[in-house]
């Protein structure tokens, strides 16, 4: 079973060894609103900047943290409509069972190659 974005967050802490109200503070955020969030109990997902504090506090990967809140990034929101061939892009990635990995390393090959 995966680790929801909660589980993930109040792991993180615990690890850390930050206590709720501490952690909140950090992030600037209310304690009551950290511990619905860790309890799955709020019913808004976090925003991107409320879910980047997080990340920063707890020196977890923004991105993994995004993924699990069920969002994305504004930025690569931002890239892909931008570009109209994105999309079809990102579809032809899917269909072809192409990881992220594997997408990363045809960047950096393309990269030595034209650089």
């Amino acid at each position: 079973m995966s680790e929801t974005f909660g589980e993930r967050i109040r792991r993180v802490r615990t690890e850390k060894k930050l206590g709720l109200r501490q952690a909140a503070l950090k992030a600037n955020i209310s304690a009551t609103f950290l511990s619905r969030v860790e309890n799955e109990k709020e019913a808004a997902v976090p925003s991107e900047e409320t879910i980047r504090k997080l990340a920063e506090v707890l020196g977890d990967s923004f991105d993994e943290l995004m993924q699990l809140a069920g969002r994305i990034p504004t930025s690569v929101k931002d890239y892909i409509t931008a570009d109209p061939g994105m999309p079809e892009f990102l579809r032809r990635a899917k269909e072809s069972n192409l990881s992220s990995e594997q997408l990363m390393a045809l960047l950096e090959k393309a990269k030595k190659e034209n650089g």
